[in-house]
């Protein structure tokens, strides 16, 4: 049984992220849909969603408060600063970082924006897992850097092979929804562009 919050979450993913194709995905396959998630992360009322429904897996699920909130850039990154904030209007404390596709050229030549502690506890979000690379990158810098992983924290999960892989290398992973819960919204989606087309066309 979904929260308030969490139903709000989905409506507002299905009404400003769910885009209909045809469009190339991240691990090279075409599809009919695709969800932009960062209308959603990027938007005041969805990050602040985000930040709460991501905050209560944290709470509930997981053994161990964590360190610290990171994943790989860009994705990532609006994720991390919402669950961030929502845990400070709790009075919890939780730092965040970001992997960087590769380490900066220069200054600081880090690959870790704010790395943690080698040692520390974190969990690892991403906005979409269609094949798990992305996250399972996230993941591999973090472990090389000291750090144990309790959980994946997915907004959205594809059911495209991703969860199976991310599931062989952490013990946590939780996607918020998958694919599943927007089938209604995707056959609806597609009716109307049909309807639309046909009215274009006089028919």
């Amino acid at each position: 049984m979904y929260s308030e919050t969490k139903i709000a979450l989905k409506s507002l993913l299905s009404q400003r992220s769910l885009i209909l194709g045809p469009i190339t995905l991240s691990n090279g396959t075409q599809s009919n849909h695709y969800f932009d998630c960062k209308r959603t992360t990027l938007n005041s009322t969805g990050a602040w969603l985000v930040g709460d429904v991501v905050l209560s897996v944290i709470r509930k699920e997981l053994p161990l408060w964590p360190t610290a909130i990171g994943g790989l850039t860009h994705g990532a990154d609006p994720i991390v600063g919402s669950v961030m904030m929502r845990a400070r209007e709790c009075g919890l404390r939780l730092d965040g970082f970001y992997v960087r596709k590769e380490a900066k050229k220069h200054g600081t030549k880090n690959l870790i924006e704010n790395a943690p502690e080698p040692g520390s506890h974190v969990v690892i979000v991403d906005d979409v897992v269609t094949g798990g690379g992305s996250v399972l990158n996230a993941v591999e810098v973090a472990e090389q850097a000291g750090c144990h992983i309790l959980a994946v924290i997915a907004l959205i999960d594809r059911l495209e092979g991703g969860s199976d892989k991310v599931r062989d290398r952490v013990e946590h992973y939780f996607p918020l929804f998958t694919l599943d819960d927007f089938r209604f919204e995707i056959e609806q989606c597609q009716e109307n562009s049909t309807k639309s087309e046909l009215q274009s066309a006089g028919i």
